[in-house]
């Protein structure tokens, strides 16, 4: 297996419409997503007392989703990740209307590559 391609997995993860009514449920729809594509990963990985990916895959990357909060608050947990030696980058996946705005990296990130996408949830 082959280590996931950040842009690839926002790609793939954009490309559906999921239907939830927790984080936890969309985690799981996400999951499904992701092993269907043979992309190896980790959910509620715990690095330390204070940090758990929703999402660890191959080569330190880390997806977290958010479903509620503000971008900034996102950020900041963002932003704690991409200091740990163990994360190459970070996809964070929402679902708030905050998720569509285009971020760029950031030069404290040390080159670890960042991705804010937006969820689309699936009409009932």
């Amino acid at each position: 297996m082959s280590v996931p391609d950040p842009g690839r997995v926002a790609a793939l993860l954009q490309r559906y419409r999921y239907r939830y009514s927790t984080e936890a449920q969309l985690q799981e729809r996400l999951s499904a997503v992701l092993a269907s594509q043979g992309i190896a990963h980790q959910r509620e990985y715990r690095y330390d007392a204070d940090n758990r990916f929703d999402f660890l895959l191959a080569d330190g990357l880390v997806i977290e989703v958010k479903i509620k909060g503000t971008a900034a608050d996102a950020l900041r947990q963002v932003d704690r990740y991409q200091r740990l030696p163990l994360v190459t980058g970070v996809i964070l996946a929402g679902t708030p209307r905050w998720a569509a705005d285009s971020l760029p990296d950031r030069p404290e990130w040390g080159g670890k590559g960042f991705r804010m996408i937006k969820l689309e949830r699936q009409a009932l």
